[in-house]
C-alpha cells in the first residue's frame, strides 16, 4: 500500500493541475449579502478594478486569469468591501 501511495504522491508532484484553481473570497456586510464584487486583491498584493459595463463573473474570470498562481497551480482573491 505504501508503495502505491508513493506513486501517487510522486505524480501529483510531477504534474501540477493543468487549469489550475483560483479561490474567491467574497467579503459581504450585514444587509449587502447579495452586492456584487467591484474590487479584487491578490494574494501577491496584485489589485484589479471591475470595468464600466463589465459583468462581475467577466469581471472574477479576467482577475482568476492574470492572477499569480502557487506551486500547485492555485490562486486566492478576496473582495474589498466599500465602506
Amino acid at each position: 500500500m505504501q508503495a502505491i501511495e508513493k506513486r501517487i504522491a510522486a505524480l501529483e508532484q510531477a504534474s501540477p493541475p493543468a487549469d489550475g484553481m483560483t479561490i474567491i473570497h467574497r467579503i459581504v456586510k450585514p444587509g449587502h449579502l447579495d452586492a456584487e464584487i467591484h474590487r479584487l486583491r491578490g494574494d501577491g498584493g496584485e489589485l484589479w478594478e471591475r470595468l464600466p459595463g463589465e459583468t462581475e463573473q467577466a469581471f472574477i474570470d479576467r482577475a482568476s486569469g492574470e492572477a499569480k498562481r502557487n506551486e500547485w497551480g492555485c490562486s486566492r482573491l478576496v473582495s474589498e468591501v466599500s465602506c
